[in-house]
């Protein structure tokens, strides 16, 4: 209805004071009768007044008559008086309504002083609210040319933004193609990796077969055998070639020059405290322990397999070292340890790559898969773990139900895994799913296992004070490994095949390294420890072996 704000707020101003005149006019109604009626009485005084004095007159007048010698009558002078009494009580009466509307009109006056006041008030109001209807006209008008400019820039702005929006679909189309083309360098790499590998893994192969071939021949040159073969142990307790002939021809990697480990000929102080765990890396090079010191030294084996020196120290672990683990490179070495995770260190830098956390209670077990990228984990809280080292996703948790105590992954496994617990139960998984496919019972709690994958061969040790070998296309028991004194005394105790599968080794409690030979089960034992022997690991080549005990000593054997 208003062109402006000028228009609105001089509008609203009048409607205020026409309301005040309003109100006056209303409140002045009362005042008009009252002052008509005081001026009524104002004259009916003055006409009582008058009266009188005529009749004081009067009455002074017979007085006068009398000096005179006039005579007046007795009755009409009392009829004066009466009447004068009359009149004298009606202006009586006339004054008290006087000061009553006097009272009234004082009343009244101070009333009418108050609403002038009030009246001076709301003009004073109205004043402020023309003044402060100015100011807002002005911030108005401020605003109104803000949101101008506003709109003016927000235009500018909006133009901008739809040409970076197109600027950023081009490159986002242009990232998702680079992402493709890097997915594919990247399968290409490490394709060309895994053909390197796979080469350098022949390469090595070739040259330990010639190495072992030359000392064969060093070894029956020295014995006086020269080319006679050695015929094959058959028979016995426990002998396993008709169970060969079964599970297949025997692969070329057994080599019968594998040595028994008869005479340790060096003893290493590996740490402050007890050893837990030991293992050589896979090209031969390096021996690592692990130790309640929360560390892990890694040393040098030299080529002749006779000298033994450190090479580092990896601190970082907040708990004793449980198992250890190197990939297939030897460039980076797994542990487990009992402050509930697992660890991956380099050994060029000497860092911590990976932290594993994520269980609940110690960690007893940690292997790498075949790819090398991803890591399965056991832990006393009875779950697996399996840890994607390349995405860093969360891990996937396999329910066990019990404690576990060791784990198998790796080669020639595919996405199997393999878990012992201490509910006496091999428990078969599908890493993809996470399911337990299988389970195999056995007759003690599992405190190690190991694997021979070129014959499908699982190995079980147990504190029953046995150790089982499981065929793991059977899924059952093909032979049980003891003898008097073996004596299996921890839940992490440690046993292994040799390389080529012929020997089983295992510590007991009183020091003694116990050696079975599968094929005849024939056992040989050696007391060179003076505590619990935990764990104990073959050389790749088999010409070299290690067993660790509880108080700090690592004991090298050869034959």
């Amino acid at each position: 209805q208003f062109k402006n704000r000028a228009e609105y707020m001089d509008a609203l101003s009048g409607q205020i004071l026409q309301r005040l005149r309003l109100r006056t006019q209303r409140e002045t109604r009362g005042y008009k009768e009252l002052i008509a009626a005081y001026g009524y009485l104002e004259s009916q005084l003055e006409q009582s007044r008058k009266k009188i004095s005529w009749l004081e007159y009067e009455k002074e007048k017979p007085k006068k008559d009398t000096e005179n010698g006039s005579e007046v009558e007795d009755t009409a002078l009392k009829a004066k008086l009466e009447e004068l009494k009359v009149i004298q009580y009606e202006l009586n009466d006339a004054i008290k309504k006087k000061a009553e509307y006097a009272d009234k009109v004082c009343s009244q006056a101070d009333a009418l002083k108050k609403m002038e006041e009030d009246l001076g008030l709301s003009q004073t109001r109205c004043n402020e609210l023309e003044t402060l209807n100015k100011a807002l006209q002005e911030k108005l008008t401020t605003a109104e040319e803000i949101v101008t400019v506003l709109s003016r820039t927000s235009e500018a702005i909006m133009g901008e933004h739809q040409s970076l929006q197109a600027l950023y679909n081009s490159q986002q189309a242009k990232f998702k193609g680079m992402e493709r083309d890097l997915a594919h360098l990247t399968q290409q790499v490490l394709e060309h990796k895994m053909k390197e590998a796979e080469d350098l893994n022949n390469e090595t192969s070739v040259s330990k077969k010639l190495l072992q071939l030359t000392r064969l021949k060093e070894l029956q040159e020295s014995v006086g055998i020269g080319n006679k073969k050695v015929p094959p142990l058959k028979g016995g307790v426990g002998d396993m070639s008709g169970a060969n002939e079964k599970l297949g021809a025997t692969p070329s990697f057994v080599d019968d020059v594998v040595i028994y480990p008869a005479t340790p000929f060096d003893s290493l102080e590996a740490h402050d405290v007890e050893v837990s765990a030991l293992c050589f890396s896979p090209d031969g090079n390096y021996l690592a322990t692990g130790g309640g010191d929360k560390m892990v030294k890694v040393w040098n084996v030299k080529q002749d397999l006779r000298t033994v020196d450190s090479r580092c120290t990896l601190s970082g672990s907040g708990g004793s070292i449980m198992s250890l683990q190197f990939d297939q490179s030897s460039g980076v070495i797994l542990a487990a340890s009992q402050d509930n995770t697992a660890r991956i260190w380099g050994l060029q830098d000497q860092r911590t790559k990976h932290t594993l956390s994520g269980h609940s209670n110690k960690v007893l077990a940690a292997k790498f898969l075949e790819d090398n990228y991803k890591v399965v984990t056991g832990s006393h809280d009875s779950t697996l773990k399996l840890w994607d080292l390349q995405r860093g996703m969360n891990p996937k948790t396999f329910l066990a139900i019990s404690r576990c105590n060791d784990v198998i992954a790796g080669r020639g496994m595919g996405s199997t895994i393999i878990s012992g617990h201490l509910d006496q139960k091999v428990r078969l998984w599908d890493a993809r799913s996470g399911n337990a496919n299988e389970e195999i019972m056995l007759e003690g709690k599992i405190t190690s296992l190991d694997h021979l994958p070129e014959r499908q061969l699982l190995l079980a040790c147990c504190r029953d004070n046995t150790i089982r070998l499981i065929d793991l296309r059977q899924k059952s028991v093909v032979n049980t490994f003891t003898a008097e004194g073996f004596n299996v005394s921890l839940d992490w105790s440690r046993a292994c095949f040799s390389p080529e599968g012929k020997y089983i080794a295992a510590g007991s409690h009183d020091g003694t390294v116990f050696v079975w030979e599968v094929a005849t089960g024939k056992v040989r034992s050696k007391k060179e420890h003076s505590s619990v022997v935990v764990s104990c690991s073959w050389h790749p080549s088999g010409y070299l072996f290690a067993s660790a005990e509880r108080t700090k000593k690592v004991t090298l054997w050869r034959q």
